[in-house]
């Protein structure tokens, strides 16, 4: 779809260039969606140590796997990153959609995550951090918006191999972004002087 829309790239990129810049985006974001989930892991222990073991229910003894899970799936992200890139390199258009398919499951795992915590909370006498929800929130709309990358790089992979070579359209795109306008300055020919 992006390639009928925006032949030449979104945003000043081409669909290979969106392609790595997800996996880059995807890393740093872990980094950050780790540091603070661990962050959230410490208070949550720490709240639970103020409360007398006979209070806290089997349901609220449940939130630091809750945590575990996340911290799990998130450091479970970086090698799917890696081979993301390698993929894009080696035009591996299987890699691409594996990535497509983990990102798909690992914000879904997440909503999940985040919807149990909150009701594990809640029975736990905790209180969820409104920073889980809005982090939530705000990484799955960026997460659709680079995987259109990802899958418009592999739909013209899949294209490029079923001609057998790189289409001239591909070219033509790459061309076009990589390098810059020429101008021509003084070039036209005066007629009659």
């Amino acid at each position: 779809m992006m390639i009928i829309l925006c032949p030449a790239g979104f945003c000043g990129m081409t669909p290979k260039a969106g392609a790595t810049v997800a996996a880059v985006y995807m890393i740093l974001v872990t980094n950050m969606y780790l540091i603070f989930e661990v962050g959230h892991l410490e208070r949550a222990m720490m709240d639970m140590a103020q409360i007398k073991p006979f209070n806290l229910t089997e349901v609220g003894k449940m939130l630091p796997y809750c945590y575990y899970t996340a911290i799990t799936l998130a450091v479970m992200t970086y090698p799917v990153c890696v081979f993301l890139i390698y993929s894009v390199h080696k035009r591996l258009y299987m890699g691409m959609f594996a990535y497509v398919a983990w990102i798909t499951f690992y914000d879904l795992a997440n909503c999940l995550v985040v919807a149990l915590a909150y009701q594990v909370s809640k029975e736990g006498w905790f209180y969820l951090s409104p920073l889980e929800w809005f982090g939530l929130a705000t990484r799955i709309p960026m997460d659709c918006f680079w995987l259109s990358f990802v899958v418009t790089y592999a739909l013209m992979v899949i294209e490029s191999k079923r001609q057998g070579r790189l289409s001239l359209r591909m070219r033509r795109i790459s061309r076009n972004v990589s390098e810059p306008p020429r101008f021509r300055l003084g070039s036209t020919a005066r007629k009659g002087v």
